[in-house]
């Protein structure tokens, strides 16, 4: 790897870990946004390969599409099963399995920051 590139590399985690440590948990493409406006000056067009880095090394945790660093990992569970059980009754009652809220339940139990129910997200 070129230095040039190392060093993007390094000032793109650097950023991203900042900005984690002030959103809980945030989108790719709005960790792009907030650093197109925080740090103008930086490439930004390895942040997707730095956050998977990240990812891969355990450094942030992701739960579907959102990042986040590890330490708030329980809080975004929290946040999950609240969402779940105050809709829990409308979502039962129009999906097509009734046990639908159940099961959500139950992925967000099992999701550790890097997998869920045995299926590893580094695929």
């Amino acid at each position: 790897m070129p230095t040039t590139t190392a060093i993007d590399e390094t000032m793109i985690e650097r950023a991203i870990l900042d900005l984690l440590k002030t959103r809980r948990e945030i989108y790719p493409s709005h960790i792009v946004g907030e650093l197109r406006r925080s740090h103008a000056g930086l490439p930004l067009d390895r942040t997707r390969d730095v956050l998977e880095r990240l990812f891969i090394e355990r450094r942030v945790a992701r739960l579907w599409h959102r990042y986040m660093l590890p330490a708030d990992v329980e809080a975004v569970r929290a946040k999950w099963l609240g969402l779940i059980e105050r809709q829990a009754e409308r979502i039962d009652a129009v999906a097509v399995d009734p046990a639908t809220s159940r099961n959500a339940r139950d992925l967000v139990m099992r999701w550790d920051g890097w997998s869920m129910e045995k299926c590893d997200f580094v695929a």
